[in-house]
């Protein structure tokens, strides 16, 4: 039993190791995060919401980041915002990915009119600002956190449909998607079937960015009072915050600020990681083609 133990656990090292560092990174940066997000109640050390000490309490063993402007925890509040902000952000990813690649590959494929079309479409959306694009949208509909998600998502999906209607161009072209035409299969099973997974691998590297940008946006949303409402904590408010009393607190926005670039940088590495990793399989794959035909 230790033998096998011991070789299971030599396999798991090996494949870490065959891993692109960026996506190591990426991920040990990340895998956290999503942990306090999942339980925060398991590592805050008091509630976000209770007064704990005099306000603007510089960092010290008993709170390690300080208090804010009316004596709540610093720390406690950074864990908890973590749900509120990575829940919206990876939300409104999802969405934007999925509805963008569904209009974008499709688009792509079917070509003519309904691209053209289309592409006009998404080509009105991204000539407005994103963040005022979003702000509009939240000052119509609300600033419930369902809200906040569909306005994320829609400003991002038209550069995701963009995106992914380059590789539904490209994919069209090739052999395996024209026998399928030849041999009668729908346009929807031609999509479902051949161009969605053979572009997923690019696809996923954007998806990567467009988390980092979502989580950019709803910090930013929050900052200006459209996010998660006080005493709600959330990286974007807090930030807001800590504007006001920059002399008198100048740590009250380090756990916030740092929170937010370590997010949004994880997703990049791990988009990088991917990138990284899908070349090197393509690079693998054409030098056992090249083998092959010799």
């Amino acid at each position: 039993m230790s033998v096998d133990h011991s070789s299971s656990m030599k396999r798991i090292i090996r494949l870490v190791r065959r891993q692109p560092k960026p996506l190591l990174y990426g991920l040990a940066l990340l895998v956290p995060f999503l942990f306090v997000a999942a339980a925060p109640s398991i590592i805050a050390p008091y509630s976000p919401f209770a007064i704990m000490d005099v306000p603007f309490l510089s960092p010290s063993a008993t709170h390690l980041l300080g208090t804010d402007e009316i004596g709540r925890d610093l720390m406690s509040r950074v864990i908890y915002a973590a749900r509120a902000d990575i829940f919206v952000s990876l939300s409104a990813a999802s969405v934007a990915f999925v509805v963008g690649t569904v209009i974008g590959l499709f688009s792509g494929y079917v070509g003519g009119r309904i691209d053209t079309l289309t592409m006009r479409l998404v080509d009105v959306f991204l000539s407005f600002p994103t963040i005022i694009l979003a702000l509009f949208l939240i000052v119509i509909f609300g600033r419930a956190q369902w809200v906040q998600i569909c306005a994320i998502a829609l400003v991002m999906a038209p550069s995701m449909a963009r995106f992914s209607r380059g590789t539904g161009l490209v994919l069209r072209k090739r052999g395996y998607v024209e026998a399928s035409q030849i041999s009668g299969a729908s346009t929807a099973h031609i999509v479902r079937s051949h161009i969605l997974p053979n572009s997923m691998p690019t696809l996923l590297v954007a998806a990567s960015v467009l988390s980092a940008s979502a989580i950019l946006i709803a910090s930013s949303l929050s900052y200006l009072g459209l996010g998660a409402q006080p005493p709600s904590p959330s990286w974007g408010n807090m930030l807001r915050s800590s504007f006001s009393y920059v002399y008198q607190a100048p740590w009250y926005g380090v756990g916030p600020g740092i929170c937010v670039s370590a997010v949004a940088s994880a997703y990049v590495l791990i988009g990088e990681g991917l990138r990284r990793k899908f070349a090197r399989r393509r690079s693998m794959m054409g030098s056992t083609k090249s083998l092959a035909s010799l």
